[in-house]
């Protein structure tokens, strides 16, 4: 595992602690997160009732989760490239199903993004309130 434990926070964490937070922020579950570290389930268990241990795995997985969904819109275009193919397929059940493929994606995406502007909208009203008081 090659995601790094930050030198500054790991002060508050013991070594032990420091070298099994990257293998247990890879894996779902406590009792998985405890075998991949080779700790005791209870002993990660009473680790996670500690601060600095539970902030520092919460940034791992947050810089996880980072890299992750940077990588899903790399793929995304390539999504959209292979879709744009398909929907010139020779097949016609190919290119109908790659055309509604696009449709729905597409619908998709616009309700996200209203839902996004719809948000910011109510946010920023909010924030006008609280300023307001």
């Amino acid at each position: 595992m090659s995601q790094n434990v930050s030198p500054e926070r790991t002060i508050a964490l013991s070594p032990r602690q420091a070298a099994a937070l990257p293998y247990v922020a890879s894996e779902p579950t406590i009792t998985r997160g405890a075998q991949a570290a080779q700790i005791t389930r209870r002993t990660l268990t009473r680790w996670m009732n500690e601060p600095a241990f539970r902030e520092e795995l919460e940034r791992i997985r947050n810089n996880i989760a980072d890299f992750a969904y940077s990588e899903l819109e790399g793929l995304a275009l390539k999504g959209v490239f292979r879709i744009a193919q398909l929907m010139d397929s020779d097949d016609p059940n190919v290119a109908h199903r790659a055309s509604k493929t696009a449709l729905s994606l597409s619908m998709s995406v616009r309700d996200q993004r209203e839902t996004r502007r719809r948000m910011e909208t109510l946010e920023n009203a909010i924030t006008l309130v609280r300023q307001q008081r």
